[in-house]
């Protein structure tokens, strides 16, 4: 199921698995943030995609 996480920077990051979402929020959060994101804290964020 397709899963996306809305970034309170206006960005939305979408997969279709969690673990290709994990890589792309965290890799997000590194690169525009500098924060280190969590496996937990990335899926605790994921919203399915209707």
């Amino acid at each position: 199921m397709a899963k996306a996480v809305n970034c309170p920077c206006g960005e939305m990051i979408k997969a279709d698995t969690d673990d290709e979402l994990v890589q792309l929020v965290q890799a997000h959060g590194k690169e525009v943030h500098n924060q280190e994101v969590s496996r937990e804290d990335a899926l605790a964020m994921a919203q399915p995609v209707e």
